[in-house]
């Protein structure tokens, strides 16, 4: 009954939109946002079977073309991982499903690692000095790694007073899946024509705090990058951390950018503001059937109200106040 249920749904209001991936790789540290290979393929197979898979690029399209995205869902990986050229090629190759890959270059120019997986990485490992190093670099003189909202805490601070920039600068990450690729295995990544490239920034900075002419240089300095480097390249942008507003979008605009798409977790309108296309993120812990139901139109409204509104919230310092983080990454 429930499953007759949400067939009625689909057919009444439509379904659509686009879906973020961030790292793939086995035994996620963060499986709210990262995904096992196994549940990539499952999520990525009722996908195909269920809706018409499409580029991004065709689905910026059709926006721009005021033509219908009914029933359309695109697929995009952040922060470029090296995990999405060893594990998620394949699938992709094996399912013949296009995505769209979102750089920050300057991490794809050392390989480095990401400051929110290092933190992580840091908080489960027992009797290393990267826990003490990581609360020190961003001003905490304690922090208990077993209180659940220290974390967030770490990430807020991070957000608020650095702009989203780790302070004490970007680590090399080694072997590992949990890093950026380098602009060389990126290349290795091209190859397969299913794979287009985006715009993430230079430095994955939280975009509204920074000053305009940064955030313009920001995004437009990073799609200039990629151009040289790759093939495909869109002038989309991929906010970091799901965060814009409205000197953002005005920045991307100016930068050259012809959509921009958020982690707002819901499915798109039929035709959505280009320049705010609220993505559904996936990881580990989603079940295929959990996509579906975000997908589907008829939640918007809910999940808009879950959501405290259509706006992301901005990131609020520990020090000043209790704050809830946002979601994307």
């Amino acid at each position: 009954m429930i499953v007759d249920i949400w067939l009625l749904l689909e057919r009444a209001f439509g379904w659509g939109g686009i879906i973020a991936y961030h790292g793939v790789g086995e035994s996620p540290l963060a499986p709210v946002m990262h995904v096992s290979p196994g549940r990539l393929r499952a999520q990525l197979a009722l996908l195909r079977d269920r809706y018409q898979v499409v580029p991004l690029r065709e689905l910026v399209g059709r926006w721009r073309a005021g033509t219908s995205t009914r029933n359309c869902v695109a697929i995009t990986f952040d922060d470029a991982y090296a995990g999405v050229l060893v594990h998620a090629l394949p699938i992709l190759r094996a399912l013949d499903i296009h995505a769209t890959v979102f750089v920050a270059s300057d991490y794809a120019a050392l390989g480095a690692s990401y400051w929110w997986d290092d933190v992580e990485r840091n908080r489960l490992a027992s009797g290393t000095r990267g826990w003490t190093e990581a609360v020190n670099a961003v001003g905490f003189a304690e922090a208990d790694r077993t209180i659940p909202d220290t974390l967030n805490r770490i990430r807020n601070r991070v957000l608020a007073r650095f702009a989203g920039r780790w302070p004490a600068g970007l680590r090399a990450g080694g072997e590992s899946v949990w890093r950026s690729l380098t602009f060389s295995e990126l290349e290795t990544l091209a190859a397969d024509e299913r794979i287009d490239f985006g715009v993430h920034t230079l430095s994955h900075p939280a975009l509204p705090l920074l000053p305009y002419d940064e955030q313009v240089g920001e995004m437009r300095n990073n799609l200039s990058l990629l151009r040289k480097l790759l093939p495909r390249v869109l002038p989309v942008v991929a906010y970091p951390y799901g965060l814009y507003n409205r000197t953002t979008v005005a920045a991307a605009r100016e930068a050259g950018m012809i959509a921009g798409v958020t982690m707002e977790g819901r499915a798109t309108a039929d035709r959505p503001d280009a320049m705010t296309a609220p993505r559904i993120g996936a990881g580990d812990l989603h079940a295929p059937s959990s996509l579906t139901r975000r997908l589907n139109r008829a939640l918007r409204p809910a999940l808009v109200i879950r959501n405290r509104g259509v706006h992301p919230h901005m990131p609020i310092d520990p020090a000043s106040s209790a704050s809830r983080g946002p979601a994307g990454r």
